[in-house]
């Protein structure tokens, strides 16, 4: 076995990334090591598509949100042109953060420390007291705007950005996930969603990575969650892995799933992720999509209902919640979370706000135990013995098909090992 010895505190140069990520297991310094975190922070999340926003939060020209890829801080405005741009939040001159309010509606960006000022394109529209600069400045005073992320797309609203100028299109990086958005948006009547309802946010003291990969972990539910479980009767489904068809999914690139799709094709009952709500209850909402994608699609989309999918490298679309995650050092993280709303329909709105509040708010059942089970994972890892954490489970049962690598065992550790797959692929790159 590796000893901690032959296993590099540092990342040289010729970093071997098959010495801390192998098929079956990881290695603990993967979610410790400061130099493998700033290695991720170089290559995942500068040289990758990282999710930033949503069409909705910047919807009017003027709208801006100010985020994170990586380490890095951004911008995302809907410029007066009506283009949604990246901009890197910081102040040409001398390196000022520009905006600190989380969002707002701005035609300009006003630095605090010397008054230069940006217009929400980007570019350096006014200089105090300029003649001190001379002639030499206004030869490259054009080209002093902010920093601009080189590639920006979306797909069903969501948006992403790479600061590198060059790779795989958002497309390719997406693959099979895109079915997942359409999984989301095919139970809107107007098939778009909102994400205005504000985000909820919760300081996990752990790495990003124990974060995300346990969003599709359909083993520990018995166990984390059992006093959910003991308080919510009935569950939608069993949660006992080998009394549901359910399928864990590697679906390539990073992403993967908890797919219920065929258990609640097999019962045959609308809402069975919505706690089992009588199409009658919500009269309004099943006759808006009933009218938009007509009876037969309407009632598949209430049997399937929505996704249980991680989409690479920070973005989890849990079911009707949204949450995407930003690393902030190697043992913490933020996770932002709030509930998929669809336009024009108030009642549903409620009852889904109320229960993302119920789930994934400061007092939610869900994301209360996830913290803790985080914490503990971190604070482990501080017993460097044994060195390496084990993903072996249901590796002899996985089957390879048109959709990924699947498991019909729910508690199978297929999503990790595609996860890390991904994750050696992109961190052991040169940078």
């Amino acid at each position: 076995m590796t000893t901690m010895e032959s296993t590099p505190t540092t990342v040289p140069d010729d970093f071997d990334v098959a010495r801390i990520v192998q098929n079956d297991r990881v290695h603990g310094s993967v979610y410790t090591s400061p130099e493998i975190f700033q290695r991720e922070m170089d290559t995942i999340f500068r040289k990758g598509w990282v999710y930033v926003a949503h069409e909705s939060e910047v919807s009017e020209p003027g709208d801006y949100l100010t985020r994170r890829i990586g380490h890095d801080p951004v911008v995302v405005v809907h410029g007066k042109d009506g283009k949604i741009r990246v901009l890197l939040n910081r102040c040409s001159h001398r390196a000022n953060k520009l905006c600190n309010a989380e969002m707002g509606n701005a035609n300009s960006f006003r630095c605090p420390y010397h008054g230069w000022t940006f217009s929400n394109d980007g570019s350096l529209t006014a200089v105090p007291m300029r003649n001190g600069y001379g002639e030499a400045f206004q030869k490259v005073r054009s080209e002093l705007g902010m920093a601009e992320a080189p590639r920006v797309d979306s797909y069903g609203g969501f948006l992403f950005a790479s600061l590198a100028a060059d790779g795989i299109s958002l497309q390719e990086h997406l693959g099979n996930a895109t079915k997942a958005i359409d999984r989301l948006l095919n139970l809107s009547p107007t098939g778009t969603i909102d994400l205005r309802s504000n985000w909820m946010k919760h300081l996990h003291h752990a790495n990003w990575k124990m974060v995300v990969e346990n969003n599709v972990d359909g083993y520990h539910a018995l166990f984390t969650h059992a006093s959910v479980y003991d308080a919510i009767r009935p569950a939608k489904v069993s949660h006992i892995p080998s009394k549901v068809d359910v399928v864990v999914r590697d679906m390539g690139g990073g992403h993967s799933e908890i797919d219920y799709s065929a258990e609640y094709r097999k019962l045959d009952e609308e809402f069975v992720w919505y706690g089992r709500t009588p199409r009658e209850k919500l009269p309004e909402y099943v006759a808006a999509l009933e009218a938009a994608h007509g009876p037969e699609k309407t009632h598949d989309s209430l049997v399937v209902g929505p996704p249980h999918t991680l989409i690479w490298p920070n973005l989890f679309l849990a079911e009707m919640n949204i949450m995407y995650v930003e690393p902030i050092g190697p043992d913490e993280t933020v996770a932002y979370t709030t509930a998929a709303l669809f336009p024009g329909q108030d009642r549903m709105n409620e009852r889904m706000l109320r229960r993302s509040e119920g789930a994934m708010g400061p007092a939610g059942f869900l994301i209360a135990d996830d913290g803790e089970i985080g914490m503990r994972n971190q604070a482990g890892l501080a017993a460097r013995d044994p060195e390496w954490l084990r993903l072996s489970r249901g590796l002899e049962t996985d089957v390879k098909d048109e959709t990924g690598i699947v498991n019909s065992d729910k508690s199978a550790e297929t999503p990790q090992r595609g996860f890390y797959r991904q994750w050696a692929s992109v961190v052991g790159q040169e940078i």
